[in-house]
């Protein structure tokens, strides 16, 4: 669609009488399929700039969208909320829609006119960051190999062979420091400006308007880390301190972490992505017969883009294509164990995509993070579960085994990735220097005992590999708040698993038209993150480990 084109489809819509419930009901639903051809339409083109960051045709589409239509859709958007809110019937609804009721009301709290121009520059901002870190590869024996393709290296049995590999990706990272440096203050200098022109102090307090998250507050995200701090560091120290010991080592240093710690190879799952898509699709056809269907389209629509490749932007997402209610998974696969967990939480995503498809309005498919990412942890938890695909018994064992390791060790970096953006946020004024000094106490406090002596630079600038903090911040925590619904969905699947997957599938049907809560409740979880919920659910994953030696 032209600038123009969207522009007049939503005048057609401010422009339209709505006498009575029934035609606010239908007019709400050409809204929402409205939004739903937009949504596509700007997916499109991120899927199509992000797999070819090299491609200047396809980053100049995108980066059309986002400078001339985007701004229309959030001008107009904010006059057909204030129409909806405003309609002498809409209490008739109030049932049906009142959870997006609620955040209507809040974004039209927030909405300010003159921040339509300074989101568009935040996100031209974030494709300058995309194209930085898609453009960062290595020379390493005689080959161009992208970040993620080197992977394989630092889990190499060969100790001299890691730390070559370690210190090559580090000395290329640090090789952009200052342009993400710069990249960082500029978004966060608009984010600051954002907040300012909302009415708020500070971009903490906005962000959680924003991101409507009316169900915990900054004081719960404290003392979430607290608890982090008390219960799952001392495990993951544990779990590093007997790598240690394993390895022969007195102390660990950043490149022996990925490594078997028993000498033996990196586990080899697969060699090409298609290989792995294949695979997986034979596990999803064993562990659920809906999980197969939709896997099923996935493959045959070719919504799948696994392999890593020069020019492709770094990370993994899943994405929706809102017109023909279908997802689509990008990630970079590079022949790791970690790219088959990678593969089972897109699929999550996709999964709970396909439950809630049929979800009205459009903002209904729009599912808070907290509990999106319930979904896609869940299927790395259930999933591992089966992987007679890729490894005989003896590597399934060492798979499983790294994978609730990750499980301790994502705590830890989630409290330190989160407590990070809260202390950057509440000092607007901070700088590069006064951002190192911040993240290095963090890692200190957080600490597992990893010796970085000698690597300090480098190590200061470990936040710059979190994409998160540049394009979406504050979007982090959630995934230690999904984590425990997750863990809880285990547990649960360790009693029934039938049931425990109906559970799941169910909630994911009612997509965002339920408060979080809700949502966790209908899974058959709580939504909580005390030490009460905490400190069972990390002795099961500890008791876990213990089986599997």
């Amino acid at each position: 669609m032209t600038s123009e084109e969207t522009r007049n489809s939503f005048k057609l819509l401010e422009q339209r009488d709505l006498p009575d419930t029934q035609a606010l009901q239908k007019w709400v639903l050409d809204w929402s399929n409205l939004s739903s051809v937009l949504a596509e339409k700007s997916a499109r083109l991120y899927v199509a700039m992000t797999c070819d960051t090299k491609n200047q045709e396809a980053a100049d589409a995108y980066e059309f969208f986002v400078s001339n239509i985007d701004p229309i859709i959030s001008e107009e958007t904010e006059k057909l909320q204030k129409k909806l809110i405003g309609h002498k019937n809409l209490a008739d609804l109030e049932n049906e829609y009142g959870n997006w009721f609620k955040a209507v009301r809040t974004d039209l709290e927030l909405f300010r006119e003159e921040n339509i121009p300074l989101e568009t520059q935040v996100d031209l901002e974030i494709q300058k960051y995309q194209k930085i870190t898609g453009a960062m590869s290595v020379q390493y024996k005689g080959e161009t190999k992208t970040m993620q393709q080197m992977g394989p290296y630092l889990q190499s049995p060969n100790r001299a062979e890691r730390e070559e590999a370690w210190h090559l990706l580090t000395a290329r990272r640090l090789q952009d420091t200052e342009a993400l440096d710069s990249a960082f203050d500029t978004m966060f200098k608009l984010r600051i400006q954002i907040a300012k022109n909302s009415g708020y102090e500070n971009y903490l307090d906005y962000i959680f308007k924003d991101k409507h998250r009316f169900d915990y507050t900054p004081q719960d995200c404290k003392n979430f880390h607290e608890s982090i701090e008390k219960i799952f560091l001392p495990l993951q120290r544990e779990i590093l301190n007997q790598r240690a010991k394993k390895m022969g080592f007195q102390k660990l240093r950043p490149w022996d972490l990925s490594c078997d710690p028993l000498g033996r190879p990196a586990l080899k799952p697969f060699t090409i992505g298609s290989e792995l898509v294949s695979k997986c699709g034979n596990l999803f056809s064993r562990l659920n017969p809906q999980w197969k269907e939709w896997y099923a389209i996935l493959e045959k629509q070719n919504l799948i883009d696994a392999d890593s490749r020069l020019g492709k932007a770094p990370g993994g997402y899943q994405i929706s294509f809102d017109e023909a209610r279908v997802p689509f998974i990008f990630m970079n696969a590079a022949g790791t164990n970690q790219d088959v967990y990678t593969l089972l939480h897109e699929c999550g995503h996709a999964f709970h995509q396909f439950a809630m498809a049929k979800q009205e309005p459009f903002a209904y498919r729009d599912v808070p993070s907290e509990f999106a990412e319930v979904a896609s942890m869940s299927l790395e938890l259930l999933g591992a579960e089966d992987l007679s695909d890729f490894y005989n018994e003896e590597d399934f064992r060492r798979s499983r085994l790294d994978a609730l390791q990750d499980t301790i060790s994502l705590f830890s970096w989630v409290a330190i990735i989160d407590a990070f953006q809260h202390e950057l946020y509440t000092r607007p004024n901070h700088t590069a220097k006064d951002r190192k000094e911040i993240w290095l106490s963090l890692q200190e406090r957080f600490s597992s005992g990893v010796d970085w002596s000698g690597l300090e630079e480098a190590r200061s600038y470990l936040w710059q590999k979190q994409l998160h903090i540049f394009e979406v911040p504050f979007y982090y925590v959630e995934y230690g708040i999904a984590q425990l619904g997750a863990l809880q969905v285990y547990a649960n699947a360790k009693k029934d698993k039938n049931q425990a997957v109906r559970n799941l599938i169910e909630a994911e049907k009612l997509g965002n038209s339920r408060p979080l809560p809700e949502l966790f409740n209908a899974a058959g979880i709580k939504f909580d993150f005390s030490p009460q919920t905490i400190e069972p659910l990390a002795n099961m994953v500890w008791g876990e480990m213990d089986s599997l030696g």
